[in-house]
């Protein structure tokens, strides 16, 4: 049997397991027990099951493709001490998104890049429910090749006798419960009748987990469909939609850079008379010295996440600016010069939420939580500095600020673990 269709069998197979995995062990994990170990081989599992898709494909993975299973796998390994699990599991599921694009060499820029967000939701949504059936179209081919149609035939009565079984065996079970609620002696019968019967082990899980069992069946209909139409993908619909998203964007861009400059000079202006009031407040913690009548955790918290707000605005405007401000109209220049102003001040804000967090840390030490807003006031500040960098060469800095990104927070994961090891 050749390589490709092994793969492909093996990848129809593990489709279904995986599914209930993820639903019982990873999404739905209600438990406190192995939960970095279920993370692990979940995570182990997906990798294998795109591996077999796309080779059964008789594709092989871009060289990009083991980059983010080595992301995936330290976001795993980190999950419980790491810098916060909610994070690590948003984080686990765009990487697996992402896989399916980059496995198959379907970026929309041809690789990472600004439209990041495009590639996401082009795997979320058109590769993970536009071949909803593709698992049955695979299984029929598989099955076509081997078998002849008498067999096809009788194989078919089997299984759909079993699916019949497995669909009605619940409904007599609620039939039986609902009897059981009307005739008091009916019900005393059913229950002696069921403490004398010896249930098997298997029945009782099956019980246990129907839901599990159910739901798991279109999950792993949409988990087959993002590896499969993935790797099914010849690019074709990526470059024209890339074309599309290319000259919508150019539409949009109407805005004179005059008008950019002066709204971005205004926010400029604002944050230099707000520099003037609070200078002294602000850049105490640069010194290491605390402002009179403040407590080193007041200090820390107040006006953090104010700033966080104030970086994320920045980060808008720049964005806004980027995709409504018509670049070859007068003013450009102007623009430019008020956007590295805007960005250079939240650098500086990012500094000061950065050496605040510091202050506090080395006066209490070690919390994930402390360890993500440093990790957090470091992105806005790399991505600001890509923005200026980005702005002053006209050169594309996303694809570094994505790998920057990815990277820290592998790293932060990683000595958010180290530390918690030697606190506890």
């Amino acid at each position: 049997m050749e390589l490709t269709k092994t793969s492909k069998i093996a990848g129809i197979l593990l489709a279904y397991p995986i599914a209930f995995a993820y639903l019982k062990y990873f999404l739905l994990d209600l438990s406190d027990t192995n939960i970095t170990i279920k993370k692990i081989i979940f995570t182990a599992f997906f990798i294998l099951l795109n591996e077999l898709i796309v080779r059964g494909r008789g594709k092989t993975p871009s060289k990009e493709t083991y980059f983010w299973y080595g992301i995936m796998g330290i976001v795993a390994l980190t999950f419980e001490t790491g810098l916060n699990p909610v994070v690590s599991f948003i984080g686990l599921h765009l990487c697996a998104f992402y896989v399916a694009i980059v496995s198959n060499g379907l970026c929309f820029e041809g690789r990472t890049g600004s439209f990041v967000l495009a590639d996401l939701f082009n795997a979320q949504i058109y590769k993970g429910f536009g071949g909803m059936s593709l698992i049955f179209d695979d299984m029929k081919k598989l099955k076509s090749e081997k078998a002849p149609a008498a067999d096809k035939k009788s194989k078919g009565s089997t299984i759909g006798a079993v699916i019949i079984v497995l669909v009605l065996l619940p409904f007599f079970c609620v039939a039986v419960g609902l009897l059981t609620e009307i005739n008091p002696d009916f019900n005393d019968a059913v229950v002696s009748i069921i403490d004398k019967i010896n249930v098997p082990y298997f029945i009782r899980w099956f019980f246990r987990n129907f839901g599990y069992i159910v739901f798991a069946i279109p999950t792993s209909m949409y988990l087959y469909s993002l590896l499969g139409n993935s790797a099914d993908s010849t690019g074709e619909f990526e470059r024209k939609s890339y074309e599309k998203l290319v000259k919508w964007r150019e539409s949009c861009r109407r805005i004179s850079p005059v008008v950019t400059a002066v709204v971005t000079g205004l926010f400029v202006l604002l944050y230099l008379i707000f520099f003037v009031f609070e200078g002294s407040y602000l850049f105490s913690a640069f010194v290491g010295k605390l402002p009179s009548a403040y407590t080193a955790s007041e200090y820390a918290r107040r006006g953090f996440f104010e700033l966080t707000g104030i970086m994320a605005i920045n980060m808008m405007i720049f964005l806004l600016i980027s995709y409504f401000e018509n670049r070859k109209l007068l003013g450009r220049k102007l623009s430019c010069i008020m956007t590295s102003a805007l960005m250079s001040e939240s650098v500086v804000f990012a500094m000061i939420s950065f050496s605040k967090l510091a202050l506090y840390y080395a006066r209490f030490g070690y919390t994930p939580k402390r360890l993500l807003a440093m990790w957090g006031s470091l992105i806005f500040a790399a991505g600001a500095v890509m923005v200026i960098v980005s702005t002053i060469e006209r050169k594309d800095m996303s694809r570094v600020w994505i790998y920057f990104t990815t990277v820290s927070f592998a790293a932060m994961s990683i000595l958010s673990s180290v530390l918690s090891f030697f606190a506890g």
